[in-house]
C-alpha cells in the first residue's frame, strides 16, 4: 500500500502538473473569463497607496473597531451592510513587491498537486471492488468535489463570474480526470498484487 501511494503522489502529481501547463499556457481559458481595469494605472496605484502590507482584503472592509458600544458596532455593521448592497464590492489577493520568483512558484505548485494526489490516492486506497473505470471516476469527482466546494461559495458570496467559475469546475474534472488515471492504474496494479493466486 505504501508503495502505490508514494506512486500515486508522484505520478498522479505530475500528470495534473503537465495538464495544468496546458490549460493555463495553451488553452488560456482561465484569461479569457477574467476583466481587466479600465485604467489599471489608478488602481494599481490607489491599491498601492491604501495597502500597506500583502494580503487578503475584502472592499466594503469591517470598520468595527475596538471600544465601541454595542449601539455603535450595531450602527457599524448597517452601515457595512448598506455598502455592501449597493456596491462595489471587491476581494482581492494583494502582493506589494509583485509576483517574486516564478521558478520558486512552479516547484511549489507540483508539491501542492502532489500532496492533493497524496490524499486523493489514500481516498482510492480505502475502497474495495471498483473497477478501473470506476476508480477513475471517483478521483476525478473528489476533484470536481473539492471545486464545487471552494468555488461556488465564491461565485455565491464575491460575485466570481460565472464563465470564471464554470472554467474552474471544468478544469478540476479534467485535472484529477487525467490523474486519476495514473492513479487509479497504480491502485488496480496493487489490488491485483494483493489477490491470492488461484492454483488449479
Amino acid at each position: 500500500m505504501l508503495k502505490s501511494l508514494v506512486l500515486g503522489t508522484i505520478l498522479g502529481g505530475v500528470a495534473a502538473f503537465l495538464w495544468s501547463n496546458v490549460s493555463w499556457e495553451i488553452l488560456g481559458w482561465h484569461e479569457k473569463t477574467m476583466l481587466g481595469f479600465q485604467n489599471e494605472e489608478v488602481v494599481a496605484s490607489a491599491i498601492a497607496e491604501n495597502a500597506l502590507k500583502d494580503g487578503t482584503y475584502l472592499l466594503p472592509g469591517s470598520q468595527l473597531a475596538e471600544g465601541l458600544t454595542a449601539d455603535q458596532k450595531k450602527a457599524a455593521q448597517a452601515a457595512m451592510t448598506t455598502r455592501m448592497q449597493h456596491g462595489p464590492i471587491a476581494i482581492a489577493a494583494v502582493r506589494r513587491g509583485g509576483f517574486g520568483s516564478f521558478g520558486r512558484a512552479i516547484v511549489l505548485q507540483l508539491l501542492i498537486l502532489m500532496a492533493a494526489s497524496f490524499l486523493l490516492s489514500w481516498l482510492l486506497l480505502q475502497t474495495s471492488g471498483l473497477s478501473y473505470p470506476r476508480r477513475v471516476a471517483f478521483v476525478a469527482i473528489a476533484g470536481l468535489a473539492a471545486s464545487v466546494i471552494v468555488d461556488l461559495p465564491d461565485w455565491n458570496w464575491w460575485g466570481f463570474s460565472a464563465s470564471y467559475t464554470l472554467v474552474n469546475l471544468a478544469d478540476s474534472v479534467i485535472t484529477w480526470a487525467l490523474a486519476g488515471l495514473v492513479i487509479a492504474a497504480v491502485v488496480s496494479r496493487t489490488r491485483a498484487s494483493e489477490r491470492p493466486s488461484q492454483t488449479t
